[in-house]
């Protein structure tokens, strides 16, 4: 059918942004991680209407890692393919969920879930997986909204997966639920592992992915007082950015709309576009994005989902690395606790 290109100028002068996305709407294609469909509109036309050239050549310009390959199937394609493996140093140790023969040092503040020390080098590391997604690049604002669901929600330059804002039940905070423990190791070094770090990562047992604004990442491109550039791409094909606007201002909840969106400037679009925001700060399920704006596939959605947060993939990853042939079992020397020892393990949290 042939399209109509002056009705579709005159629908868009009319801000009916809706006709404009059904017209030029492309469907997200295979992924590695994401969730849901949801919708925002934009406050102007440039967010359909930016796509097809523009957020190309913005994502080709990008600052990804050398733990990311990308190729470009066609004109309006993407397919990223990552290590699993952060693009930068993570700490020397983390906490994770307990198995039931580590002992436990730590519980999350709001699942109380038992928490136990591992090591990124010996543990976490050998157990991180890529994987290959094939994104629509020339994304356009669909007619509703998708929510996200617990699995990667898009991909960040630094070669890792970002999730929605929620822990595994599905209703808190992952930033929020979090604890922390100092010891001191083997070495004599003091040490503090956390459950989440300071970059608001850390692995679920396969795929180690942020939950919120990940300075690590936003560090790689942005300086400190500067304005955010690009630091990932969500499933629906919209920019992923950290929290601050085009003159370095710190933006706030209230100016996002329901799915972290918004259409403003940024170094990439001088003339404004929309794209979604991972607020400095935020500790709230407004962390990260809750709901997808553009159009994602249903295979998009199901691949993503595998992804998600699973307790008995992390209490798989810590049994099988103690358990393989000559592995001597991480002991750090503990002398410090920050959360008390006798609280139990959550019911239901495998």
């Amino acid at each position: 059918m042939r399209t109509d290109y002056k009705t579709l100028y005159t629908l868009t002068r009319r801000h009916s942004r809706l006709a404009l996305a059904a017209a030029v709407s492309f469907l997200t294609l295979a992924l590695g991680c994401g969730s849901g469909t949801t919708s925002a509109s934009s406050s102007t036309t440039t967010t359909t209407t930016t796509g097809s050239t523009e957020y190309v050549a913005a994502y080709k310009a990008a600052g990804w890692g050398n733990t990311v390959t990308l190729s470009y199937p066609s004109s309006c394609e993407m397919t990223i393919t990552t290590t699993g493996k952060p693009n930068y140093t993570p700490n020397a140790y983390y906490l994770a969920p307990a198995s039931g023969s580590q002992a436990v040092v730590a519980h999350t503040s709001a699942t109380n879930t038992a928490l136990a020390v591992i090591s990124y080098a010996t543990v976490i590391a050998p157990t991180l997986k890529g994987s290959t997604a094939t994104i629509n690049i020339c994304p356009a604002i669909a007619a509703t909204t998708t929510a996200t669901s617990l699995g990667a929600i898009g991909y960040l330059i630094s070669g890792t997966a970002m999730f929605n804002p929620f822990e595994m039940d599905g209703t808190s905070a992952a930033v929020a639920d979090n604890a922390s423990y100092t010891f001191t190791d083997t070495n004599g070094v003091s040490q503090t592992a956390y459950f989440v770090d300071q970059c608001d990562t850390h692995s679920n047992g396969t795929t180690w992915h942020a939950h919120g604004n990940p300075s690590c990442v936003t560090s790689q491109v942005d300086t400190a007082t500067g304005p955010s550039h690009i630091i990932g791409i969500a499933l629906d094909g919209y920019p992923i950015y950290g929290g601050r606007d085009i003159n370095g201002n710190i933006i706030n909840v209230s100016q996002l709309d329901a799915c972290n969106g918004i259409t403003s400037a940024t170094p990439e679009f001088p003339a404004g576009a929309y794209h979604y925001v991972l607020p400095i700060g935020v500790t709230t399920k407004y962390a990260s994005i809750n709901c997808f704006s553009g159009t994602v596939s249903a295979s998009t959605m199901a691949a993503a989902k595998k992804l998600a947060c699973n307790m008995k993939a992390m209490f798989a990853m810590i049994e099988s690395q103690q358990a393989a042939p000559g592995k001597k079992r991480e002991e750090p020397a503990m002398t410090g606790m920050a959360m008390p020892e006798d609280m139990p393990m959550p019911a239901g949290a495998m």
